[in-house]
Formats: structure tokens, sequence, C-alpha cells
């Protein structure tokens, strides 16, 4: 038994070992992965669909997507850094490569200048091709009696993404009936507000541990050293790790512009300054969004009224005959929740470990990056057949669920259905009783 504890030990830590350094390597492929949630989704080739069961064909989808590409809605990213930068000119304390950094920022507010959180080119491309390889993957869906419901948030840049995936449906002549929707109603099932669990997210034994590990994921020196030429100036004046944060923040943005075909910041930054970054802002992402248990590993929760619609809605169209569709578009930030709460891939993972989540495969870039989407297709043989089966996709992939099934990826609907609304119900009954104590 002990031999078989010590293999089972080192099985998990070489698995685990594997885990981190795919992430270390995908970084290093493409740096803009050390974005995370602010990562643009490629969307490339379109992915090999699992053939469904025999007879089975898809005729409902319920999709929700996070905006694509756009500028940060923070401009104090653009204009804290330029004004950190002017003085330091001003003062003669630049180094060389810390001029040409300030030319490069004064390009990127330039750029951004009045676009706060506006959907950049790239990011409209991004909604117009998601919609042209939905169509073109599931031509079945698109008839002219089917029905397909667009709605949005009320946030500019996702009523853009919508409109523009809306325009893409009309280049492709498809005669369809499609009603769009932008209504701060939406936001009862596609971004809801829970003030209790949002209030435990940043409790002081959470923010002990995180700026623990932020102090453990920092070496800002070098960093500063080559772009301010007075040590002195840069103790006294600068906010190193303020804006260490903030080059790095602008960084990942560069690519959801076309300015990145004239600019980039990456350069400034090591491969380990960059991993080091990445780690802190997953860990931040996961705290606020995913099952850290050191808030008590329930915010991603804070989406189970969405969670639930889904489940109502998958019932509700049982009855129909023609194919049905619904687009919906939130924030990047319920896509991270609600890949969480349905346990998409094991991104539903509990732990107090902030070290662990490279170990055990839980990327922000992977689970909610813009452009993201998770999408629920629902199949049946006909009208009257009684065992439907449901395939999910995280950004366009087949995602594996916490379920048994005997035809993955696809899941017998009656079990998909049983597991959420129960794991919704014990959440809330916990909490109601708890509030009753």
């Amino acid at each position: 038994m002990k031999r078989l504890l010590i293999f089972f030990i080192t099985l998990t830590a070489a698995f685990a070992g594997v885990k981190a350094q795919s992430v270390e390597k995908e970084l290093q492929a493409d740096p803009n992965r050390a974005a995370g949630m602010f990562y643009a989704l490629p969307i490339g080739k379109m992915p090999k669909d699992t053939p469904a069961p025999a007879g089975k064909r898809p005729f409902y989808i319920n999709h929700y997507g996070c905006p694509g590409s756009y500028y940060l809605d923070k401009k104090d990213y653009y204009t804290d850094t330029y004004a950190t930068f002017a003085k330091a000119d001003s003062l003669g304390k630049l180094t060389k490569l810390g001029k040409d950094v300030f030319r490069r920022i004064k390009l990127l507010c330039q750029d951004a200048q009045d676009r706060d959180g506006e959907l950049t080119p790239i990011g409209a491309q991004q909604s117009r091709d998601m919609v042209k390889q939905l169509v073109e993957r599931y031509p079945d869906m698109f008839t002219p009696d089917g029905y397909y419901s667009v709605r949005s948030i009320v946030e500019n840049r996702c009523i853009m993404t919508m409109q523009e995936g809306l325009l893409q449906l009309s280049a492709m002549h498809h005669p369809i009936i499609a009603r769009s929707k932008a209504s701060v109603q939406e936001n009862r099932f596609m971004c809801p507000e829970d003030k209790i669990l949002t209030s435990q997210r940043t409790d002081s034994l959470t923010l002990l541990h995180y700026n623990r590990f932020v102090s453990l994921n920092s070496s800002d020196n070098r960093l500063m050293q080559s772009l301010f030429n007075d040590p002195f100036y840069v103790v006294s004046s600068i906010d190193v790790p303020k804006l260490a944060r903030q080059l790095f923040i602008l960084a990942g943005n560069v690519q959801h512009a076309n300015i990145n075909k004239k600019v980039t910041l990456w350069d400034i930054f090591t491969d380990k300054e960059i991993h080091q970054h990445w780690r802190k802002q997953n860990a931040w992402h996961y705290i606020n969004y995913g099952g850290c248990t050191l808030n008590g590993g329930y915010q991603a929760y804070l989406q189970r009224a969405t969670l639930r619609n889904m489940m109502h809605m998958g019932d509700s169209v049982l009855k129909r005959y023609s194919p049905l569709m619904h687009l919906r578009y939130t924030n990047e930030q319920v896509i991270m929740s609600m890949a969480c709460l349905m346990e998409l891939n094991g991104c539903g993972l509990h732990t107090d470990n902030l070290d662990s989540l490279e170990a055990y495969g839980w990327a922000n870039y992977r689970i909610a990056p813009l452009g993201g989407s998770i999408i629920m297709i629902h199949y049946r043989a006909n009208h009257d057949d009684p065992d439907v089966l449901v395939k999910v996709l995280l950004n366009g992939e087949e995602a594996r669920l916490p379920i048994k099934t005997d035809c993955a990826p696809y899941y017998h609907w009656k079990d998909v259905k049983r597991y959420y609304l129960r794991k919704i119900y014990r959440y809330e009954n916990r909490r109601f009783s708890h509030k009753k104590r």
C-alpha cells in the first residue's frame, strides 16, 4: 500500500510538472496569451466535430459569448503610464530604451484616445468569423423556418459584437428571422449580481495569501533599470509594482488593435517576467471567478441564474419542430465563472494553493479569452425522441463535462439537467440554511 501511495504521488507530481511546463511553453510561443482573459482568441481552422450518435441532429443552440478584442475601458492604464514617462523624460531620467518605450506609449495613447472599451476592427472580425464558422459547422440549424434570438447586455463592446454577428448572418444571405435586443433586463440571466458573494471575494485572509503570492512572483528591478538611468529616482518617484503592471497590461492589449503591426511592448520583458506577471493575474482571476477555497470556493455561483436559465431553455424548446438558436453576448467574466461553475474541462478546480493552478492546468487564457464562448448544442433523432443529447463547446472546442456518459463528448440531457440543477439547489439550500442560523 505504501509503495502504491508513493507511486501515485510521484505520478501526480510528474503530471503536474507536464501541465506547468506546457503553460510556460505556450506563453513563450505566443506572449499574447499572457494577457489572460484579454487574450484575443484566434478563430483559425474550423475544429472537427465528433460525429453524433446515429440519427441525432442538432435542433437547438444556446450560445453565450463575450466581446472580441476591445480597447481598455480604464484609460488610466494609458494616461498614468504616459504621465510617468513624460515626467521622467522631462527630468532626463530615461535610458535609450526608456525613451523608445515612451515613444511607443505615445502611439498607443493616440490610437486609444476616446475609445474606452470600444470594439476594435480585430474584435469585429472575430465576431464575424465566429458566426461564419457556426453557420458552416451546423448548416442544418440555419433554415427559413428557424428562429434566432440575439441579445446583449448593455455594454458598448457587447452590443457591437452582437451587431457584427448579425451583419455576418446577413452577408451570408441566409433567409432567417432574427430578433435582437440589448436591455438591462438581460442582466438577470446574462450578468447577474450577488452582493453577498462579491463582498466575500477579497476578505483579509484571501488578500493575505494573494499578497504573499504576488511578492514571491515579482522581480521588477531589471525592468526599471532598463528604463530609468537613476536608481534613486526610481526609489523616490516611481511606484514600481504599479508601473510594471501597467506596462504588462498595455503589452497584452496591443494585440487588439491594428497598431500591433507597428508596436510591441513584450520585448521589454524577459520570458520569466512575463510568466510571473501572468501567474499573478491568473491567480487573481481564480480568486474572483473560480473555485478558490480561500474565500469559500463559491464565487462561480454568481452565475447560477445564468446556468439555471440554460437548463430551463433546454427544456422549453423540446416541443419545437423548427430549429432555434439563442445568441447571447455578455462579458468575459461571466464566461469565466460559467465555465468554472459547469466544471468544463476540469476548470471547476477547488484549492487554496495559488501555486498549484498551473500544475492543474487552470489557465485564464484557455478558459475565457476575448471572443470566447460557451455553446450548448442539443441533438435528437426526431421531434418525439425522448433521449435528447447535448454537447458543450468551450471557445469552439468540444468540452468535457463532470458527468458520466456513454457517448462523450455527447451527454444525455436528463443527466446534464439533473446534475446542474442539483448543484445549484445544494448551494442555495446551504446558503439559506446558513442564513437562518
